[in-house]
């Protein structure tokens, strides 16, 4: 199994989003990736969620505690409903604690070999943070900019090795 995590921007401009993601999901199939990390948070983690559920992908839901999965009580059961569709659903840490949300993003990292981004480019904030993580990892990553509606691919450099 081929394995993609998402992250991106919590403020998303709907069908600029959706048309990112759709996007950025057709790329990895097109790798032959077939299994989709979301880290849940409000925004493109979400909404990435939503749609792969409704392509009916392999994906599934990573959050760093509790508090996080069950969220304000107005949107509990579209959320379970959501779930519902993840191939699985994990909790990380018991409760909320300083770090968590940071430790769920090199979850992401670490169990994928390909990061997807809805990123606009700004040097700040954890969608900037996890696409660190990916380059210090030498995941490729593949951005959909949300401002420019453009693709731009990372490709880690590959070392040359002089004794193979």
């Amino acid at each position: 199994m081929k394995t993609a995590f998402i992250t991106g921007h919590r403020c998303l401009i709907q069908p600029k989003a959706e048309l990112g993601i759709n996007q950025l999901t057709d790329l990895a199939i097109e790798r032959g990736f077939n299994c989709f990390l979301s880290g849940m948070a409000i925004g493109t983690d979400n909404k990435a969620a939503q749609i792969w559920s409704q392509r009916g992908l392999n994906w599934k839901a990573i959050f760093p505690c509790p508090e996080q999965r069950y969220g304000h009580s107005l949107y509990r059961k579209q959320r379970e409903k959501l779930l519902a569709t993840a191939t699985e659903v994990k909790i990380l840490y018991p409760e909320y604690s300083d770090g968590v949300m940071q430790a769920r993003d090199q979850y992401l990292v670490n169990n994928s070999s390909l990061g997807l981004a809805v990123w606009d480019g700004r040097k700040n904030g954890g969608t900037f943070l996890t696409i660190s993580m990916a380059r210090k990892a030498k995941l490729p990553v593949i951005i959909f900019n949300p401002k420019t509606l453009e693709i731009s691919y990372e490709e880690p450099l590959k070392q040359l090795n002089l004794f193979d």
